[in-house]
């Protein structure tokens, strides 16, 4: 994360101390106030639409509540330009979950309809694509959406899925029932209180941008090149 963006955080949503009030969800306009920064600042692109491609790779992403396009400005685009740098750019192809990521999505613990997209686009994936290598990744309420979409998955088509990465899991330590635990990789700060199934977001879980190159190379020791 450039440093302009880590103090921009911290400025925005302090760290919360105990007790935390898990009752009145926090935080969620800083993190869409910052999210619309960064797209202003950054050129990078918040919607992706490259299913179609079928590239070697192919990354399912949800991205986090209030967050805008498809695929955020947070935490996606980093760990995409990650893998690009990692993998290749012609290997990769990310595919954003359309949902609206509200605020009532998150607290119903994560939007039924953009679950219901996740596993629609994966199995679009596997059976358009049947050589490419599925990656689930999600950011926030979007690592809801991979836990909940991925257990509507067939074992034909969870079998397709090379590597899952979540980011700020709401879901922490949720076990995946029908993809091997060794694909599996979280990260989460033991900070963040979102990781720790509360309603509040302070600046840890908007910093998940400094993870975007371990996750990289996660997902690459998980593919076949």
């Amino acid at each position: 994360m450039r440093p302009f963006l880590l103090s921009l955080s911290l400025l925005l949503v302090p760290a919360t101390a105990i007790p935390v009030d898990n009752v009145t969800p926090q935080g969620f306009e800083q993190m869409s106030s910052l999210s619309a920064e960064l797209a202003k600042r950054q050129s990078v692109s918040n919607t992706r639409n490259e299913l179609g491609l079928c590239r070697p790779i192919t990354v399912i992403f949800a991205r986090g509540t209030t967050e805008p396009g498809n695929v955020g400005t947070l935490t996606g685009p980093p760990f995409f330009n990650a893998l690009d740098a990692v993998i290749g750019t012609q290997k990769v192809g990310v595919q954003g979950v359309p949902y609206p990521a509200s605020i009532a999505g998150y607290l119903a613990g994560g939007d039924a309809g953009g679950s219901t997209n996740l596993a629609t686009l994966t199995q679009q994936a596997a059976s358009q694509c049947p050589n490419t290598q599925i990656v689930l990744s999600g950011y926030s309420q979007g690592a809801q959406l991979v836990h909940n979409g991925a257990a509507q998955l067939s074992a034909a088509v969870a079998s397709r899925v090379a590597a899952v990465v979540l980011f700020g899991d709401p879901f922490n330590g949720r076990a995946f029932p029908n993809i091997e635990a060794s694909k599996v990789k979280t990260f989460c700060f033991s900070a963040d209180l979102i990781c720790k199934d509360t309603i509040v977001i302070d600046a840890y879980h908007l910093a998940y941008s400094v993870d975007a190159v371990p996750a990289a190379q996660f997902v690459k020791s998980k593919v076949s090149l």
